[in-house]
């Protein structure tokens, strides 16, 4: 028996056959609407754990007042390994209990990649719409989203700007003569796209008062230095545990000047080899010859709380 299947109102015939007549046939040649999706709650979206063991710094004070204001921009610049991220985590944290309804957003920016990368998982976890489509503008949906004041508060953290030429570069002439894959029509500079309205905040670390000024005012810089003597030796005891001789401790974070990654570094380095090592014997390795003490800086320790793709020995700052 065949089969009869017809098209329109005059045009009928057998499976196969010749038909004559228009065949009218519309195809959706766009991607299926999105579904609406729930936002989530406020909530604080770093890649760090809280340090347990953080030292208070005085400083903690200047960038609280600093960033409390509306629309403010800040950046803490200093050495590597002075603990400019450490601060921006605890800063980060303190917030979040302070105004529970305050967005805390953690931007890599060591690079352009990076960035990129960072601003696609914010727009992910606040799940902005038309983040999906192959040829949205990235940065351009996360700015207007924070914008936006019904979203309420937030604080954007821009960590690692050591180099700020890919923010500002002309992107149709980037420094790999390519552009961004963000979305069509994106060539603005990126610098562009942080926003300035008043119900967000930024802060950011780097190394380079060159590149800090790229993204804020000259007065809205904090220098950040090695700790204090007190410090020092907190964040050792800390780190160590109060076994270890006082007097020992106090000369050891005084030769390595009190900056807190190399403490942090030498304690995991002790940490892993007690009882068969100590203090002394570290003291002792670190001044037989600029080899050692190379060799004993380079021990990063696997820290936590420290970017994975950045340089994480004290050496290299």
């Amino acid at each position: 028996m065949a089969t009869t299947i017809s098209f329109g109102e005059g045009n009928s015939g057998l499976q196969g056959g010749i038909f004559n007549g228009p065949v009218n046939a519309q195809f959706d040649h766009h991607a299926p609407p999105e579904r609406p999706e729930t936002p989530p709650n406020p909530s604080i979206v770093i890649p760090f754990s809280r340090d347990a063991d953080f030292v208070e710094r005085e400083i903690l004070d200047q960038i609280h007042r600093k960033c409390a204001v509306s629309g403010s921009r800040t950046a803490l610049v200093g050495l590597g390994g002075v603990g400019k991220s450490q601060l921006a985590i605890e800063y980060a944290y303190r917030t979040r209990d302070r105004s529970p309804e305050t967005w805390v957003f953690w931007i890599h920016a060591s690079n352009a990649a990076r960035f990129e990368e960072s601003f696609r998982e914010v727009a992910d976890h606040v799940k902005i719409p038309g983040r999906k489509n192959p040829t949205a503008n990235i940065f351009q949906l996360v700015r207007d989203w924070l914008c936006d004041d019904k979203k309420g508060k937030w604080v954007l953290i821009l960590d690692n700007v050591d180099d700020a030429g890919f923010l500002v570069e002309d992107r149709r002439t980037g420094q790999d003569g390519q552009t961004s894959d963000a979305g069509s029509g994106n060539l603005r500079p990126l610098v562009s796209y942080l926003p300035q309205c008043q119900n967000g905040t930024i802060l950011v670390t780097t190394r380079s008062k060159g590149a800090a000024l790229k993204v804020v005012e000259p007065g809205d810089i904090i220098a950040v230095g090695p700790m204090s003597r007190a410090d020092g030796l907190a964040l050792f005891e800390k780190k160590l545990g109060s076994q270890e001789d006082g007097k020992e401790l106090d000369e050891l974070a005084a030769v390595l000047e009190y900056m807190p990654l190399a403490i942090v570094q030498a304690a995991a380095y002790i940490s892993q080899r007690v009882p068969r090592y100590s203090v002394r014997q570290y003291l002792q390795d670190f001044r037989k010859s600029d080899k050692k003490r190379t060799s004993l800086l380079n021990c990063d320790g696997g820290q936590l709380r420290r970017d994975g793709q950045a340089k994480n020995s004290i050496i290299i700052t």
